[in-house]
């Protein structure tokens, strides 16, 4: 509820999307993670409040709400901040130390802008513009800014060279958006760039060839074994002995599980005490978090695999709709091809998987596709497509920001166990 002048109160629905999108530096590893937000269409305005004013606000208080760390795993956020967020002081409620300031491309010179600034630099925020263009206006804001984003998508280097180099000679640090190519990430880093931020990190052709270790595809073949019913226990248990790295961690899992004071007697034994479907989940989340050690934007894209999965059982869990493992397995398998460097037609042929996963995963189509398509559009900020999904699972809009925020949590625990 808001007050209006004359003091009645005004309602308003306060349900606002967060996403996030990580950032790169020059040596691959994720630095820092960009959030998206934007507040439902069905906010409204009153008493002279603009929906940006009021929104804003509602989205910057739900961040902190769910909390940073949630949301970044510890990581710097880069908050994207309209006029009024600048000059109405909201960005107070963050950490200096937390946050970069990432000021819209909407903002310009003026005055109380650059008043605005000031304090924020005086106050220990670090100031990025958002999509710079080099219009004159902005000139006035440079000397408070640390980091201008840089929009590189079609551009040429007779385009960027001089812009990079201006900026560059001015102490200011370039962080090249939109990259979508190798090409491209080459051509910035060479003048100059230092971050990067792009579609060319999620593309499976940026870790081509990955082989599998030995264990790794031991874990695959024990997941085939695990979602065969004709398959023994004693089968599994001899696939289990044949490695014995994957024999601890079958009774770390144990050890994990709530079982009470119960002594495993056996592998068997602690294949029946798990029971098939969580172990193979572990096993799963176990092998994506093999590969990402492999690489820094490999152990991006695991974090990327671990929050989908959870986002995605998650919304099956809070709406009763549908089969939520089922869903949890849709949204890890969907980064598999990230991580192997082969097409998700290949990925699934070699798992056991039912034919409502394999349709999610190759056509889009089934029960667990409109929870996929959910997940995959919040994550990328395709907020209409979103709208789209909510009423197809039957999701409420108010439960996204904080589900999203626990599946953050849940990867980071993950991770880091």
């Amino acid at each position: 509820m808001t007050a209006e002048p004359n003091g009645e109160k005004l309602s308003a629905v306060q349900d606002v999307f967060i996403a996030r999108q990580p950032i790169f530096n020059a040596s691959n590893r994720r630095v820092a993670y960009e959030l998206l937000y934007r507040e439902s269409r069905h906010a409204t305005t009153s008493g002279g409040v603009s929906s940006n004013v009021m929104c804003s606000d509602t989205a910057l208080h739900a961040v902190v709400s769910i909390g940073l760390d949630r949301l970044t795993n510890g990581s710097i956020a880069f908050v994207n901040l309209t006029r009024e967020h600048l000059v109405g002081d909201l960005h107070r409620i963050f950490d200096p130390s937390s946050v970069v300031l990432e000021l819209l491309e909407t903002i310009d010179g003026e005055a109380d802008v650059v008043e605005a600034c000031e304090r924020a630099v005086n106050n220990g925020y670090v100031l990025a513009l958002d999509d710079y263009d080099g219009r004159p206006s902005l000139d006035v804001l440079l000397p408070y800014a640390s980091i201008i984003k840089l929009d590189v998508l079609g551009k040429t280097v007779d385009q960027l060279r001089p812009q990079v180099q201006r900026l560059l000679d001015r102490g200011l640090t370039v962080l090249a958006e939109r990259v979508e190519t190798p090409e491209m990430h080459a051509l910035c880093m060479e003048l100059g760039c230092t971050m990067f931020q792009g579609y060319v990190f999620s593309r499976p052709e940026t870790m081509n060839g990955r082989s599998l270790s030995v264990d790794q595809t031991t874990m695959l073949h024990i997941v085939s074994l695990l979602g065969d019913p004709l398959e023994s226990d004693d089968t599994l248990a001899d696939a289990f002995r044949s490695h014995p790295s994957l024999s601890v961690a079958l009774l770390r899992i144990v050890n994990a599980a709530s079982f009470g004071s119960r002594m495993v007697e056996s592998i068997p034994h602690a294949i029946r005490l798990v029971g098939r479907d969580a172990l193979s989940r572990s096993l799963l989340v176990m092998l994506v978090t093999s590969i990402g050690s492999t690489s820094p934007i490999a152990g991006e894209t695991v974090a990327h695999a671990l929050v989908r999965a959870r986002f995605c059982e998650l919304l099956s869990l809070r709406s009763g709709d549908g089969d939520a493992s089922a869903r949890f397995l849709v949204g890890l398998l969907s980064r598999l091809d990230m991580l192997l460097g082969e097409p998700i037609e290949q990925v699934v042929t070699r798992m056991p998987v039912s034919d409502d996963v394999r349709a999610a995963l190759l056509e889009g189509t089934g029960p667990h596709a409109h929870v996929l398509a959910l997940a995959k559009a919040y994550e990328s900020g395709q907020w209409a497509v979103v709208d789209e999904c909510l009423s197809a699972i039957g999701a409420e809009l108010r439960d996204l920001a904080p589900m999203y925020g626990e599946a953050t949590q849940w990867a980071s625990e993950r991770l880091l166990g």
